[in-house]
Parts: C-alpha cells; structure tokens; sequence
C-alpha cells in the first residue's frame, strides 16, 4: 500500500459490500446468522458518514443510505420491560444477535449522533428529533451506568463512546460527567504494565456459561478497543488526551499493543482470553481498533514509530480484505477455520479505520509511514503483570511467556513457560510454527519439550478440569445450528469433548502448559525455572526445566537444562527451525 489512498479505496470497498448485502426495503439482514446485527449495521452509517465527510464519495449516494440505517437504528429502542432503561434490540436479547445491549447500544448512539453532526441540515425536523431521542434516551437510562457496572473494559470503554457522542446532542452534563469519570475508571482498572484484563471479574452468567479463570487473562484482540474507545470519547467532549491525567495511561496501553505486534504487521495471538473467537493462529478482525489507537496516539504523542506500526496493521488488514470487499479475519490454510464472528461484524467494526484515515494521512504527509524503523541493539522489555517479555535486536525478536491464568481449549491464552512467537529480522521468517495452523495443537510447536508420564489416563482430573467446557460447547452448538444446521451444531460438542475432556485426561505433559513457573531478568533475555506440566497445568514430578532464552549477534538462543541430568542447546535459525522435543521418563 502505497499512499492512503488506496486505503481508503479498500474501506470504501467494504461499505460497499456492507450496502449491497441491504434487501429491498433497507433491512440489512447477516446472511450467516440470520439476524439484524443492529450494532454492526450501525457500522454502516459511521462508514457512509466517514466516505462524504473526507470526500471520498458522493454525499447523493450515501447519505440515503445512512438515513435509512440511523431510522432502522432508533426504530430498535424498547424499554427493558418495567426499568427506566432503553435499549437497541437485539443486544442480549437474541443469542443469534452475538452480541450485548451495552456493545450494540454505544455503537447505535455514536452513529447517530454521527449521521445528525453530518446531515441534521438536510433532515426534516420529525426525523432530527426522533433521532436525538434515541440516541440521547439511550445513553441517560443506560450507557452511562454501563460504563461504570460493566467488568469487561472493553465493554466499558465502547459505552463511552455513545456517553460522549450523546453528550454533543443534548448538552447534559451528567453524560460529560460520566465520560471523564468513566476514562478514568478504566485507567485505575489498567494494568501497570498497561495491559487489560479482558474480564476483570468473572461473574455467573458471563457468555451463557460458567466463568473461567481464562477470562482474567490479558488479550490481544481487546487490547485496543480501551484506547481507542477512550481517545475518541474524551476528545468529543473537548478533553486532550495529551494531558498530564490522561497522557501516562494512553502511553503505557498503546506501548503494550505495539509490543505485541510482529514486523510483518501481525499482531502475537498467544496472548488471548478468547481463543473460542479465532479459527487460526492469528487474526486481522481487531486491526481497525488497533490503526485507530496507534494513528491517533501517534498524533497526539508525536510518536512516529506508532505511525509507521499503524500503517503496517492497516496494509495487513486491507490484504485480507477480498476483491468483493468482504472482510477477513484470517485467510483460509490447512487447519483453519470459520471464527465465531461473521464478515458482518468485520465490516461494522471497519468504520474505525474510516474514522483512522485522516490520522493515517496527516502520518503519510509527516513521512513517517515510509520512514525505516531503526534496528535496536540488544533490547529486552518486560511487561510483569501480561508476563511477556519481548527480545529484540538487530538479527530476532522474540515474545516469552512465564505464568497466566488457568487455561482450555476455549478460555484463556494456551501457552506460556517459553516462547512464544520469535521473527527472523533479515528474512521476515517466523521462527516458531504450528503444524496445521492449529495454535491449540502446542505439542506440535517448534522449541518445546513434550513428553508422557504414567500410563493410565486422568479422568477424574481430565473431567474436572474440562466440565466447564463441554457445558459452554452447548451453547456455541445452538449458534452453529442457526447458522449451518445440525451437522454444525453436533460438531461443538463433540470438539469439546475431544480437545477438552479427552486432552485434559491424557498423560501427555508439556514445556507449554506450567501455569506458574518463576522468571528473572538476565543479560539479554530471561530465565525460566519451570517444569512439564500436564493439561491442567499440575506439574509433572521430576521434570523440573530451567530455561535460558536471550538474543545474541547469532540470533535467539535457546539453553534447557532439566534438573535431573539433561541439557539441550540450539540456535533458532529461519533455514533450520528446530522441531518439538521429547521427554522421557526415568525409571
């Protein structure tokens, strides 16, 4: 990609094919899930918005368009029964819907305050004002407890962003109020290291299922919808997010996202509280988030290295975007499959990169797109509470994972004691791989031990620690049922009782499933003290493993030594990748 433009030629492409998926009378109807996905239709307002604002379509063809999707929007607001709230129906209300009332209702009130802000001179006065009243309605009966009730951040963080925008509305000063208080909360809740977590207390209920420690964990396709959601909402009351309040938190969140992202504009998905989400070891679906939040915090930080990582993200999205303008979250290969979301969502969340491309132009113009990112020495940065480490110098970088929460086939990040992903700079290669693109399949991982103790299976363990997931299959099972029929729908469970129940019970132990090892900083790299753990993450007895990874001139060096006696040494190298090692125990 050459020149924003051609960006904004991809995004244009998707509204497109966001409009044309529209029956004859307007109702934009997801042909996977077969439903109205209200807060993602409204995606399509804020895009026509965004296409007639930077002129980069004619407002006669798209602002009917956008008339017609607002109305659809504010004819969706119901009261919740007897409470004083309304809401935009779907939300929770339909399980097909994929989605919450506090996720589809800030995205409906951004839109249409965004739709009024633009076109409220050509609308008659009726469709204004039954406009601003679902926008602004919403937002007082329900956005602005959301925004504080919620315990996922993200969540949190997208209400802002229709607290904000219904702000401009009505000049209520309880919804600036509650804009400024609810940023705030949201850094009191971030990490020092300026990490999320996803779910900052499981609660019963959460995802129709039995909350899992996972859902603690930190994750890479949320990381940037905080920061995003947040610069956004305070600079539409008025608020610098450069200030000295806010500008400590916006720096540490956004060197966390550019921490996880790779020289080929990948984000690592190791780290993520979802894996249920993905179909593939890595996803394009979060990158609008991410462009928004880099393109503008490097605007507003003067940060070209944020620049040049959002314009990276933004060429890798718009490579997974088809000639017809369907979005992708990953393209198809060996061992992939469908995610749970649908290109309808993709295509609703692409309005944040229509909202990023004067940001990435005012970056293009600075030069700080084409501008080389300078290759360090030897640099070595941690993030305590995430428990990742990131190598880098001129030859490799490399991501280490020490400790995280409990984990299964659908909660919680898979991985850790060890590495995680690593990059040959000169050649681009990724060092570590996955036979079949299955990043669940970790004992098929380059650089890890695996091995079996004992000989008859853990059921008892197996069941405890995988109950939870064959209950959560079932409801993953009604989805794929509406969306592909029974064949689908039986395939869900029985996915959970092989990689879940089956997994858990084996006596397969791996490098990769300690939950708890320790870790120290030495020169270069780190050092872990860990073991081979069964699924579960229990350690198996007499394999405690000390791990020495650290970045030479020679690339990533890798020492193992095991207490009892072996010791492994190798170099990774792009032409040479090192498969999985196996353990065996001693009599």
């Amino acid at each position: 990609m050459e020149s924003v433009a051609e960006l904004a030629a991809v995004v244009q492409r998707v509204a497109t094919w966001m409009k044309e998926q529209r029956t004859a009378q307007g109702v934009l109807l997801c042909p996977e899930h077969g439903i109205e996905h209200t807060g993602k239709n409204a995606g399509l307002v804020v895009l026509a918005c965004e296409l007639v604002r930077q002129g980069l379509a004619p407002a006669e063809d798209w602002l009917p368009v956008a008339e017609e999707q607002a109305l659809r929007l504010a004819g969706r607001l119901e009261r919740e029964g007897d409470s004083t709230c309304w809401t935009f129906r779907p939300g929770r209300h339909d399980p097909f819907n994929c989605s919450n009332n506090v996720i589809d209702g800030g995205a409906c009130s951004d839109a249409l305050a965004d739709f009024l802000e633009l076109a409220q001179d050509r609308l008659a006065p009726g469709v204004q004002s039954l406009l601003t009243r679902a926008c602004v309605l919403h937002a007082q009966t329900y956005l602005r407890y959301a925004a504080f009730d919620k315990p996922i951040p993200a969540q949190q963080a997208w209400a802002l962003t229709g607290v904000a925008q219904a702000w401009r509305r009505s000049g209520h000063e309880v919804l600036r109020y509650a804009t400024v208080e609810g940023v705030t909360a949201l850094q009191q809740v971030m990490h020092a290291d300026g990490s999320f977590a996803y779910h900052g207390h499981p609660q019963e209920g959460v995802e129709a299922g039995e909350p899992h420690p996972g859902a603690t964990d930190v994750s890479s396709f949320y990381q940037s919808r905080v920061s995003a959601f947040a610069l956004f909402a305070l600079e539409r009351i008025g608020q610098d997010p450069a200030e000295t309040r806010w500008r400590e938190g916006f720096e540490a969140q956004l060197e966390f996202l550019a921490a996880l992202y790779a020289p080929d504009g990948i984000k690592l998905a190791a780290i993520e509280a979802k894996p249920w989400y993905h179909g593939a070891e890595y996803e394009v679906a979060s990158h609008p988030f991410d462009v928004f939040a880099l393109a503008r915090g490097a605007r507003c930080f003067e940060r070209p290295d944020w620049g040049a990582l959002a314009w990276r993200a933004a060429e890798a999205w718009a490579r997974h975007v088809t000639p017809a303008g369907q979005p992708q979250s990953h393209e198809p290969g060996q061992g992939r499959q469908r995610s749970y979301q649908c290109p309808t969502f993709w295509a609703g969340h692409s309005a944040w990169m229509a909202r990023a491309l004067p940001d990435l132009a005012w970056i293009e113009q600075q030069g700080w797109a084409s501008q080389p990112t300078p290759l360090p020495k030897t640099v070595v940065r941690f993030f305590p509470q995430a428990q990742l480490a990131r190598l880098e110098n001129e030859a490799v970088i490399a991501w280490v994972r020490a400790a995280r929460p409990g984990s299964n086939a659908s909660h919680g990040s898979p991985r850790g004691a060890g590495l995680l992903q690593a990059f040959d700079r000169q050649t681009g290669a990724r060092l570590v791989s996955f036979r079949g693109g299955d990043p669940m399949r970790t004992w098929d991982r380059a650089g890890d031990w695996t091995g079996r103790v004992g000989v008859l299976p853990r059921w008892r363990a197996g069941w405890r620690h995988a109950r939870g997931e064959l209950r959560f299959s079932w409801w993953l099972a009604r989805n794929a049922f509406r969306r592909a029929g029974w064949m689908a729908a039986v395939v869900q469970p029985w996915r959970a009782l092989r990689r879940g129940w089956c997994a858990s019970s084996s006596t397969r132990v791996h490098s990769a499933w300690n939950l708890a090892p320790g870790w120290q900083p030495v020169e270069g790299g780190v050092l872990l003290r860990s073991c081979l753990a069964y699924r579960d993450g229990r350690c198996a007895p007499k394999t405690e493993l000390e791990r020495r990874i650290v970045v030479t001139d020679e690339g990533l060096h890798v020492h193992d030594r095991f207490l009892h006696g072996r010791a492994n040494d190798w170099i990774f190298e792009s032409s040479d990748t090192p498969g999985p090692w196996t353990w065996t125990s001693e009599p």
